[in-house]
């Protein structure tokens, strides 16, 4: 119930704090039920999206990287936050769609 309500607060968050054009990615990023682990500024299962964008932020292809692991899912990059548990793959986003969500994410701050 804890994840749910952190969730939904920050579901309403961005629904009112983001740039414009950012609709559709949260709407993605609703749909593929990224928000049930990550949160925008405080680990949940997850690391947060501000902790992604702090560590890949300014990385030479930081968003092709991200966006392929979010469509293959993965881990090992962050079980010290997780534990150990796996990102789940998201194999029904395309490329673009994770490409969108990964320049989205390290544009989090």
């Amino acid at each position: 119930m804890k994840i749910l309500k952190a969730s939904l607060g920050v579901v309403a968050v961005l629904a009112f704090a983001s740039p414009s054009g950012a609709t559709e990615i949260k709407a993605l990023i609703n749909e593929q039920g990224c928000f049930a682990c990550h949160s925008l500024d405080q680990k949940m299962v997850g690391p947060s999206f501000k902790m992604v964008a702090d560590r890949y932020r300014g990385q030479k292809d930081a968003a092709d990287m991200l966006a392929k692991k979010i469509i293959s899912g993965g881990n090992g990059h962050w079980d010290k936050i997780t534990g150990g548990i796996m990102m789940p793959p998201h194999p029904g986003m395309s490329m673009e769609q994770a490409k969108k969500v990964a320049d989205w994410v390290l544009a989090t701050k």
